[in-house]
């Protein structure tokens, strides 16, 4: 069987789990939670074959780990509530590749993409990591697609080198705050209490920071007038990606629906209404591409899946009373739990282990308020760290995503000059989001 003959049946049984997602939504019953998570089951047995070999060996450690650790604990209720709450993320990782299309049809991309090209030199760097900041708030990996383009494959390669790292450093800060990364839902759903307008806002001036770390980093000789012409650039997309968030923060503010529950029902809609506007024939192409589209996140939803049954059988463990006591005896001061969050997930990124696993281990092992830690604080420790392990992580979709579309070999962009970024910020956010705490607390 090639990866091609599944192609259809996979694609129809997403599509089965984001239809009975979106029903879930309003109508809250037992059997069709289970029926949801039986065809997730399918789904994985369908697509796990030809899934990139990293992720299929990541997800075979996880799934035996899991496994043991429910045979021996008699934890496979657990476990199988974890695949059941997956079942709404598999059903946003299609709502993403819909919202890819729609960007990459719509105008206002194309003249954003125009205006960078009419940049030069350092200027450009600094338009593409202003840029994809902004593009990869919505776009995600999507935005290499459209700025890769620009520089050329005749460009040497120090010249696609440098281009691709500075994209990973915009694209990559965007998770800080934008609600349309896989980031974001599984936070948010780990900390259902934490205001989608507050992670936006303090996510909005880390990444701030990050962005003026990277400019006097990189591109130290562009002036502040060159800089601003950069950012105007890209206006043309400020109108619907703030139209977007507006939506989606208008749903979780007025409703009881969770932030991941509000992309899943506001964002397609949206993405329809757009596309309907531009005319039948452009809908059906996008809405083709989309579902095109959906081969690229097998691998990303099956790595979600045993991540959830293992993460919601190690939360299991963590609140049973024994382990609770070992856990707040351990008495460690918020510091070492916001640096040990943010070095564990890009330590281990940076080595291979993707940044779905050990963000899950940071939020279901610190959310105890024993810590003395704030649960909007706890959540952008773990955005940073995603942050830093999707700029430098071997088994990063970023770093793969960078590597294809410049043609650059992905050992020197998880290797590169971003590490010397990831180094210094990381001390700059570990700070803030120390300073952030004691003010919250």
């Amino acid at each position: 069987m090639r990866a091609e003959d599944i192609k259809t049946p996979s694609n129809i049984l997403l599509g089965i789990i984001w239809f009975l997602s979106l029903i879930s939504i309003f109508v809250d019953l037992p059997i069709l939670t289970m029926l949801n998570g039986l065809i997730l089951i399918a789904y994985i047995s369908l697509v796990v074959w030809f899934i990139r070999r990293s992720l299929k060996i990541l997800c075979l450690i996880l799934g035996v780990i899991t496994v043991a650790i429910a045979t021996a604990t008699d934890g496979w209720h657990w476990a199988w509530s974890g695949i059941e709450k997956a079942t709404l993320f598999s059903a946003f990782f299609g709502t993403l590749s819909l919202l890819r299309s729609t960007a990459e049809a719509r105008p206002e991309i194309q003249r954003a993409s125009l205006s960078v090209e009419r940049l030069s030199g350092a200027e450009r760097d600094s338009g593409l990591l202003v840029g994809t900041f902004f593009l990869g708030s919505t776009l995600i990996v999507g935005v290499m697609a459209i700025f890769a383009p620009i520089v050329g494959e005749k460009a040497s390669l120090e010249s696609r080198k440098n281009a691709a790292e500075a994209c990973q450093r915009g694209m990559c800060l965007a998770c800080l705050w934008s609600p349309f990364w896989v980031a974001m839902a599984i936070s948010s759903e780990h900390l259902p209490n934490v205001p989608l307008w507050q992670i936006i806002l303090s996510g909005l001036s880390l990444a701030t920071l990050g962005l003026i770390t990277a400019q006097i980093l990189y591109t130290p000789r562009v002036g502040l007038r060159a800089l601003l012409r950069a950012i105007i650039s890209f206006y043309p997309v400020l109108p619907p990606v703030t139209l977007t968030a507006l939506v989606v923060l208008a749903l979780n503010g007025f409703t009881t629906l969770s932030t991941l529950q509000c992309l899943v029902l506001g964002v397609p809609a949206l993405c329809v209404t757009g596309l309907a506007f531009m005319g039948l024939e452009k809908l059906l192409r996008s809405l083709k591409e989309a579902g095109a589209g959906l081969g690229t996140i097998q691998g990303e939803i099956v790595l979600l899946t045993t991540s959830f049954a293992l993460g919601r059988l190690l939360q299991f463990l963590l609140e049973t009373e024994e382990n609770g006591n070992w856990m707040s005896n351990l008495s460690l001061a918020p510091y070492a739990i916001i640096c040990f969050g943010v070095a564990f997930m890009t330590l281990l990124a940076f080595i291979g282990i993707h940044q779905i696993v050990t963000l899950t281990i940071v939020l279901v092992a610190f959310t105890n308020p024993s810590f003395g830690i704030d649960q909007l604080v706890l959540m952008q420790t773990g955005l940073l760290g995603w942050a830093f392990a999707s700029m430098i992580g071997l088994s990063a979709v970023s770093v793969a995503a960078a590597s294809t579309m410049f043609r650059v070999p992905l050992e020197q962009l998880a290797y590169g000059s971003n590490v010397k970024f990831v180094f210094i910020f990381g001390f700059i956010g570990v700070a803030t989001i120390l300073l952030m705490n004691e003010m919250l607390t």
